[in-house]
Order: C-alpha cells, then sequence, then structure tokens
C-alpha cells in the first residue's frame, strides 16, 4: 500500500523589503548576461546564461486548446560573482572560478509582458527569481506577484520590483506552538525499515528528469490570466532545480505545462475530475487520487513526474505527493482507511504560497522517497518503526533546517544528509526515467500531428486515433459530409450541429446558467453564471463567482477540519479571509487567502483581488478603494484545553488575530511520511 506524509510550513511575515530601482543589464553574445543590482547597501553582480535544459526541445505548453511557443529566451541561470572579479571575468570571456553563490532568474522585455503588465514603457525590463549568496537567500519578485500572497501584516510598497531576504522573514522557533505539527495521524503511514543510510547511488554525470505540470481553474484564477500562471510556474520550476542539480546532479526539466481555463467550471468534467473548484469535501488527497488517474491515462509524453498545482487548500494542507513513484507512469490502486478507492502513480500537488517553489521543491522530494526529518516533536526516534529521518546515528532531530523538515520554515532550501542518503540509495531502482541532457530521445506528445487529440491548424478533426464516424483518424479531416464531430463537441449530434435550443450544458447549480448551442457551431459555449451577490439559498447565501455561498460558507469550507463554521463578523469590510476562532468569541483566525471575488463586503462593497472595492466609490470615481486596518501583532493567547482540541482536530495550530487588531499572518505546511507528502497552510 502506498501512504502519506504530512509537514507544516511555516511561512511568517516579512520584516521588510526594497525596492529595486537600479540596476544595469549587459549582455553579450551567445545571450551571455551581467545582472548588476544595488539592494540592501550592495552591489551584487550576476553573471548569466540561458537555462538551456529547463525545457524540452519538444515541451508542449497548452493553453487555450491550442498550443503556444515555449518561452525559453526569458530563463536564465548563473552565478553571483565577487564585484573585485566581474569585471575581470566578463571582459576576458573567462568562466566562472570561485563564485559567491547561484541565481536562477527570468528576465523579460516588455514585449513578453504587454498582456500582464501593460502600463510599463517599452523599453522596461522585468526581473523575477532567487539567488543565493553564502547562506543569504534573496528572492526578487515583481509588485503584482508579491501582492497575490501579501500578509495583510507585511510591508507595503509601491517599486514596480521589490526584493527581500530569508533572514528578512521573521522566524518562528520550532517548539513554538503555532510551529507544531502532528504528523499523519489521520493517514496510512509507512514506516521506513529498510533505507539504507549511504550516499552512493546519485549519478556521477549530470541526469536529468522531465515533469509534466498541470494548472487547474483555481491556480489560473488566482494568478488572474494563463500567461501569469505559466510564468510562476516556470520560475518555480527554473529555482527548484537548482536544489536538485547541487544535492544529487540531477535537474528539473520541463517537457509538458497545461493549463486550465480560469473559469470554474460548476458541474464537474469527470475526465479532468481534479480541475473543480474549492470544495470541503473535495481533499488533497481527493485532488491528487483524481490527478493520478488522469495523469496514468495520457499517452507516453516522456514525464517522469507530473505536478499539479491548485489554489485549494484544505484547513492547513497545502501539498501532497505519493512517495517514491518516480518514473511510475502507470496505476495501481488501494483503499483507505474508509474504504474508498485511491489511485496512486507519479505525481503531486501542490498549492499557492509566498515562496511556491519551496512546496515544489519539497513534494518533489517526496516523489523522489525522501521522508521527512525527525524534529523536536518525533524524537526520540530509535525503533524499527520510526517514520522520519534522523539526523545522524547520533542525533534525532535536523532541528528545522533543511527543506524535508516536517514542520518547515522559509529560510530552507538544502536537503538533510539523511535526505541524501535516502534518495541516492534508492535512485538506482526506481530512477529509470532519468536520461542526458543532450539525450533527447523520449517519446512525446508530438505537435502538429494528426492523432495527438488536439485540434491544431489544419485539422477539422482530432479524435486521438480513435475511430469516429465523422473523422478520419488518419487524415483528421471530416468525412461522410461530417460538420463536426460528436466525440469531443457538446453541440455536435451524429456529426450535425445541434439546433440553437439544445442545452449543451444544464445548470450544474442554483448559480450556474444553462448553455444553449448556437446552431452554427459544434461547440458548447463558455460556461455562464449568475450575477454576484443573486440570491441563492437561506441564511443569506448569495451567488459569488459562480458558487452559491456566503462568507460563513468559505470559512467553513476552508477550515471544517478545524471545526470553524463562521467568518469574524466584525470584519465584514475585509477581504482577507478571517475566520472566526472555534470556542473563542474573542479571537479570529487569518488564513493566507481572500474571499472569493465578488463576496460582499464594507458598505455595498464586493470584494475583487483580496480589496473590498465599494460600489459608491465606483460609481462616482472608477477608482478602488481598499479597506486598511492598522493592525498591531499580540502574543498567541489560547487556553491550554484549547490548544490540545485544536492539535487533535486539526494536525496544527495557526496563527490566533485579536478582533479589531491585526497580528502576525503565519503559514503552515504539512507532510508525514510517506507516499503522499501532504504541506499544510
Amino acid at each position: 500500500m502506498q501512504h502519506i506524509s504530512v509537514c507544516c510550513l511555516n511561512s511568517n511575515r516579512i520584516q521588510s523589503i526594497q525596492g529595486i530601482t537600479d540596476f544595469y543589464l549587459e549582455t553579450k553574445p551567445y545571450k551571455q548576461t551581467r545582472l548588476v543590482i544595488k539592494a540592501f547597501d550592495n552591489v551584487f553582480y550576476l553573471h548569466l546564461e540561458p537555462n538551456t535544459e529547463l525545457f524540452h526541445p519538444q515541451a508542449v505548453i497548452y493553453q487555450n486548446g491550442q498550443n503556444v511557443p515555449v518561452d525559453r529566451d526569458i530563463i536564465y541561470k548563473g552565478h553571483v560573482i565577487h564585484a573585485n572579479d566581474s569585471d575581470y571575468i566578463w571582459s576576458n570571456y573567462k568562466e566562472q572560478q570561485d563564485s559567491l553563490g547561484w541565481a536562477r532568474l527570468m528576465i523579460y522585455k516588455r514585449q513578453s509582458l504587454n498582456r500582464i503588465l501593460p502600463f510599463l514603457p517599452d523599453d522596461s525590463y522585468f526581473i523575477q527569481g532567487s539567488f543565493r549568496v553564502h547562506d543569504a537567500m534573496y528572492h526578487i519578485k515583481t509588485k503584482d506577484t508579491y501582492y497575490r500572497t501579501k500578509r495583510s501584516n507585511d510591508p507595503e510598497i509601491n517599486d514596480l520590483t521589490i526584493i527581500y531576504k530569508d533572514s528578512d522573514v521573521l522566524p518562528s522557533g520550532e517548539d513554538s506552538p503555532e510551529h507544531h505539527a502532528c504528523g499523519v495521524d489521520q493517514l496510512p503511514i509507512i514506516h521506513q525499515t529498510s533505507v539504507v543510510k549511504r550516499s552512493e547511488g546519485c549519478p556521477a554525470s549530470r541526469k536529468i528528469i522531465y515533469i509534466g505540470v498541470a494548472a487547474d481553474c483555481t491556480y489560473v484564477q488566482h494568478y488572474k490570466s494563463k500567461e501569469a500562471a505559466r510564468m510562476q510556474i516556470v520560475n518555480d520550476f527554473n529555482t527548484a532545480s537548482v536544489l536538485f542539480e547541487d544535492t544529487f546532479n540531477i535537474t528539473l526539466g520541463l517537457i509538458n505545462i497545461t493549463l486550465m481555463d480560469r473559469t470554474c467550471s460548476a458541474s464537474v468534467n469527470n475526465d479532468v475530475a481534479w480541475n473543480r473548484l474549492c470544495e470541503p469535501n473535495y481533499s488533497l488527497y481527493d485532488r491528487l487520487s483524481d490527478f493520478s488517474l488522469w495523469r496514468s491515462q495520457l499517452a507516453p509524453d516522456g514525464a517522469g513526474l507530473w505536478h499539479l498545482m491548485t489554489n485549494c487548500p484544505i484547513g492547513l494542507e497545502v501539498g501532497l505527493a505519493w512517495l517514491g513513484q518516480l518514473c511510475n507512469t502507470g496505476l495501481r490502486k488501494q483503499e483507505d482507511d474508509s474504504g474508498k478507492t485511491r489511485y496512486v502513480s507519479g505525481a503531486s500537488v501542490s498549492s499557492i504560497t509566498r515562496d511556491e517553489w519551496k512546496i515544489v521543491a519539497h513534494e518533489i522530494g517526496h516523489s523522489f522517497g525522501a521522508i521527512h526529518d525527525c524534529n523536536s516533536q518525533s524524537c526520540p526516534c530509535t525503533s524499527k518503526k520510526c517514520s522520519c529521518c534522523s539526523l545522524s546515528s547520533y542525533e534525532c532531530s535536523a532541528g528545522g533546517a533543511y527543506i524535508m523538515n516536517p514542520t518547515s520554515n522559509s529560510s530552507v532550501e538544502r536537503f538533510s544528509p539523511c535526505s541524501i542518503n535516502t534518495i541516492c540509495s534508492s535512485l538506482s531502482s526506481v530512477a529509470t526515467c532519468l536520461s542526458d541532457p543532450q539525450d533527447h530521445t523520449q517519446n512525446l506528445f508530438q505537435l502538429n500531428v494528426c492523432g495527438n487529440g488536439i485540434k491544431e491548424d489544419g485539422e477539422d478533426c482530432d479524435t486521438g486515433g480513435i475511430e469516429s464516424v465523422c473523422c478520419d483518424p488518419k487524415t483528421c479531416k471530416f468525412i461522410n459530409d461530417a460538420v463536426c464531430e460528436d466525440t469531443n463537441e457538446g453541440c455536435c449530434h451524429q456529426c450535425h450541429f445541434q439546433s440553437s435550443e439544445y442545452v449543451c450544458r444544464p445548470a450544474a447549480t442554483l448559480c450556474d446558467k444553462p448553455e444553449y448551442c448556437t446552431g452554427s457551431s459544434g461547440a458548447c459555449p463558455p460556461d455562464t453564471y449568475e450575477n454576484d451577490g443573486t440570491a441563492c439559498g437561506p441564511d443569506g447565501l448569495t451567488c459569488v463567482s459562480g458558487q452559491c455561498t456566503s462568507r460563513d460558507q468559505q470559512c467553513f469550507a476552508r477550515g471544517y477540519a478545524m471545526n470553524i463554521t463562521s467568518a469574524c463578523s466584525e470584519r465584514s469590510s475585509e477581504c482577507k479571509m478571517l475566520c472566526d476562532f472555534p470556542g473563542d468569541e474573542d479571537n479570529c483566525i487569518l488564513f493566507s487567502a481572500n474571499f472569493l471575488d465578488g463576496t460582499s463586503c464594507g458598505v455595498n462593497g464586493k470584494c475583487t483581488d483580496g480589496t473590498c472595492i465599494e460600489e459608491k466609490i465606483l460609481q462616482e470615481k472608477e477608482i478602488p478603494k481598499e479597506t486598511h486596518h492598522d493592525y498591531v501583532a499580540l502574543p498567541l493567547i489560547v487556553p491550554l484545553t484549547s490548544v490540545m482540541i485544536l492539535l487533535l482536530c486539526a494536525a496544527c495550530l495557526i496563527v490566533i488575530l485579536r478582533r479589531r487588531k491585526n497580528t502576525q499572518h503565519n503559514t503552515l505546511e504539512t507532510s508525514g511520511s510517506s507516499t503522499l507528502a501532504l504541506i499544510q497552510h
């Protein structure tokens, strides 16, 4: 039986950030680039080159029902060079010798961003990514990206590009209450009795593992466009790859990025059951199982792993992965403790967080076979049933210092010696899909080829090789006087268009509208919904982004595992998800999420991207107004009995907020020990 592991990610508030207003970019032939950045009273010299290994030469990016070009020219890797050596190395085309650290960046020109940042001048550059100088980790983000995961008490900033250090993120001790994790009490646990603690087995020469990535509708919706979601995914994997390269000599490459439409349908398409709205009765475990089934049914595509990006954490859980399923393209069924069938394959899932790439790296680490490092809560751990990785033969706890820590913090980006030995010792038996970077012979889902299941230019139809009375599977042309194809088009019947009276997509919920065929096309029109604010049920339920819900219902959906049932009534002007702390009327819990766009707030206002926009302001000035509050961080004050109840019910304790005052907005991550790496927020 395959199992899941749970960990807790604590993403504390950022103490300080800076805007990047002064940088210098210089290029040479073959796109060699030097980027000079002034920040934190220092000057950083980054020598960069295109990261040609991140994408397979025949990589697929699939969005809007079509293949789009791969952005190969904006992805860079390199090193940070000492100021005294930079000019000499750059002028003499010398290879770097002793660098100060690594760098992984994306560099865009204005033309690459016309859909995302239209307000920039044509000659503007945009940079995003991370770099390391000795033990200091720096992160560069756009203002837009920063604000999408900003806590309410993180610093405000107006610069278009910002930079912060891991050391600027306020730490939280491993033993503090908000940092506790219970492991996987509610999940089956695999006991690592046969782990051989040795480092042999990792490749001596560079290898590459190609990964497919899918983004569901909630993820794309969060980033507002498929272009922005795609860039975030590329940035995540460009940065996460360096951790695997430096540790295991293995590059993470991308072979397929599939982006779903940002509008989540109220009805579930069983072919992509993982692409759905966030639901309280649909856990990350369910989503991973459905994603694993979907992944196993794909045509051979050269991917050794598939990873799902979502914005549907449930309670504290933000990530999940089947343990040790590297290169598993098949499917296995198993029953969980409740008797429900689960599907196991080489797959994982992660949710949106501030340092998203670390969640991705953590879950892929589980796919490689790494279990969690031991911490103070799991030590001593000396029996054969020990389900964590000891720091050494004489020291149990790794002290929360590594990427596979079950209660991780924002400043870890290395694998522990135990994780390294565990992964390396198992690679020879599971890593059948690793290849040399120069060897690109993977059997791909080819582009512009009849029979790949994707209707492309020059094709009338494409059934993926399946026989059809409407479409010739060998030529992808209509036959038998067909004008459409029944299998893939909802408004096609017996190879002809349905009438305009035919309902091709019935209303799935009270807030969903039925869609009718046009009579002139085989495609069913896009899903449409009732206007936000339309009454749809008892207790004040209204339509919000196509869902019949309320502020209380949204808090319940996010925190039902913690017995949370309602929103903070005195914070009705807020669009950050503030929910009542169970059993304590004086406290609220602040989740790292926003209420759905369209949720009522303030005085006749509606939430938009985490901001309360009041109707009067819109009518008079057409300028959004954000409701601000000056918050004061308060100490954690919870009776011991409440703590025990929360630990038992929810597995992790999160930050408690005193009403009418703002507090630190922490994020927890969970992942336990086994084939499911579960991260909590």
